[in-house]
């Protein structure tokens, strides 16, 4: 059904069961009735073109459907305190029971929106409320813990720091204008302090620079949890306990999509791998808030993008179907886009079951095959006063992300490059890739960084996925195993072109720094495994 009539805006209220209220924007049709509802609940405002709710609205409420954005608590014009992630369970269900029994609803409710509007909906979904029917969660991260750390407590310092600093100690500011307690002029102290509008990069950089991370004068008042975050890298300490989704407890059907270069990729593929039943797996050539055919000058082609793959019509197929009993047109379990072959593919599932994990093995004359190495070492200084720069990748950052070139590293002599030979034939990767190292370090905690990089046959080393791994309480002259995760990808090397993957100490200001200064040795046998679709 659609109505071509106008929408109608209207600002609604609901109370939580602790007697909180929250506030929302309501988007409906022009018309009497009661209509399915599509439910978001946010920390970043109520725009309807805002952070994390990308999806056609007045396309939304045209096929019949009362559209519903919500300030989480604390946040926007909701009452009570942030607590970020945690909470969002029980505020979730109440929203959605609300919205279930308003007198526009017909009591069939579904949710969508990206990022944190994402995790709000599978904690929602966990507590089974009344009248949820389905969800569509859009790279969202796996927890709270995820957010803020890499697997054996690596900071993930570019994102929480960049979010802390540029949009929930911006959002606090808005939010105590409104309520009169700060003032234009204090926002405007504080844009400068971090760098707008010409330093905001290089400022950036030197609040991620600042030791212990947990010393930021500049969020402890706007983000007062940044420091706790900081100072508890333990992901069993209790302050992680309430915003770890439960899966198992998640009944409804689930569309998650991701992007290849967002940093929630791997945490959103596995709320699918967790979920399946009725759920779908989308992933796209894109990062956590870019979603175009060109990523920094990589142009993946006409079918890449948002636009192309009509994503809010993705979204009413799916929820026409769950809301509304309509049939699916798409029922392709898992699309996933190739990179290297530019185009989409359906899959009956992920992992797919045909991938072969082949270890590629790293030789001590900078070779990479899958002949097993004769053994040997190559080893890397490590120095927390010049670590290796970040260059693209999965980080928050205005330019300079996702697939670039690593040619610009090459000169630094802290860098351990393994290639293989050029191809003769397409290599497909797609899956899970991680490197297996053996390492020793003259410190008693070493990084280990890796990089999958596809190198074109012109000598652009297109960054594909990275990752890190801590080693503590290392013996002087021990070697230990260890495995860095590099996550998922999918990419086809074309003919001509060669694997290579880079093993470093730092990665920075992507990942935190190891502040032990030292040499990490890298013994073999050491391989990386390439997921390798025959």
């Amino acid at each position: 059904m659609t109505y071509a009539t106008p929408m109608i805006e209207t600002t609604e209220t609901m109370t939580t069961r602790d007697g909180v209220e929250l506030v929302a924007t309501l988007w409906r049709p022009a018309v009497d009735g009661r209509f399915p509802v599509l439910l978001s609940r946010t920390p970043y405002g109520r725009a309807v073109e805002g952070p994390g709710f990308h999806l056609d609205v007045p396309r939304l409420v045209a096929a019949g459907y009362a559209v519903v954005l919500q300030d989480v608590r604390g946040t926007g014009a909701s009452q009570g305190e942030l607590r970020f992630v945690s909470g969002e369970a029980a505020d979730g269900h109440d929203a959605v029971r609300w919205a279930a029994t308003a007198p526009w609803s017909d009591g069939n409710v579904g949710m969508y929106g990206d990022s944190y509007l994402g995790i709000t909906q599978l904690l929602a979904a966990q507590e089974r409320p009344e009248g949820l029917r389905a969800i569509a969660p859009h790279v969202a991260p796996a927890g709270l813990y995820e957010c803020v750390y890499q697997p054996g407590g690596v900071p993930n310092l570019n994102v929480i720091l960049t979010v802390s600093a540029m949009v929930l100690a911006v959002d606090e500011l808005d939010r105590r204008i409104s309520l009169g307690t700060a003032t234009q002029e204090d926002k405007d102290r504080y844009l400068a302090a971090v760098g707008l509008p010409d330093r905001l990069g290089e400022r950036l950089l030197e609040l991620s620079e600042r030791l212990p991370l947990s010393d930021q004068p500049l969020l402890a008042d706007l983000v007062p949890f940044y420091s706790s975050w900081m100072s508890r890298p333990d992901p069993r300490d209790p302050l992680w306990r309430d915003g770890v989704v439960d899966h198992s407890r998640i009944e409804v059907p689930a569309l998650v999509s991701t992007g290849w270069y967002d940093y929630f990729r791997d945490g959103s593929i596995g709320h699918y791998e967790r979920l399946r039943g009725e759920s779908r797996l989308i992933v796209g050539p894109w990062t956590h808030f870019t979603h175009e055919r060109d990523i920094c000058g990589r142009d993946y082609g006409d079918q890449a993008s948002h636009a192309a793959v009509d994503w809010t019509g993705v979204h009413l197929d799916w929820f026409d179907h769950w809301l509304r009993g309509a049939p699916m047109r798409d029922r392709a379990r898992v699309k996933i886009f190739v990179m290297g072959d530019d185009a989409w593919r359906e899959e009956d599932d992920w992992p797919i079951t045909r991938a072969r994990r082949v270890p590629y093995h790293l030789h001590v004359d900078g070779t990479l095959s899958t002949r097993p190495a004769a053994g040997g070492s190559a080893e890397f200084a490590v120095d927390p006063g010049d670590p290796v720069p970040t260059l693209g990748g999965a980080v928050m950052t205005f330019d300079a992300f996702g697939p670039l070139d690593q040619r610009p590293l090459d000169e630094r002599g802290d860098v351990l490059r393994h290639r293989s030979e050029p191809l003769g034939a397409r290599l497909e990767v797609s899956g899970e890739v991680e490197l297996v190292a053996r390492v020793s370090s003259t410190a008693p905690s070493a990084d280990v960084t890796a990089k999958l990089i596809d190198v074109h046959p012109d000598g652009r080393a297109e960054l594909l996925t990275d990752g890190v791994a801590r080693v503590e309480g290392l013996e002087p002259g021990e070697v230990r195993e260890v495995t860095v995760r590099l996550g998922a990808i999918s990419n086809a090397f074309r003919p001509g072109h060669r694997i290579r993957i880079d093993v470093a100490g730092s990665n920075f200001p992507r990942f935190g720094r190891n502040p032990e200064k030292g040499t990490t040795t890298l013994h073999g046998p050491s391989y990386v495994v390439l997921p390798t679709i025959l």
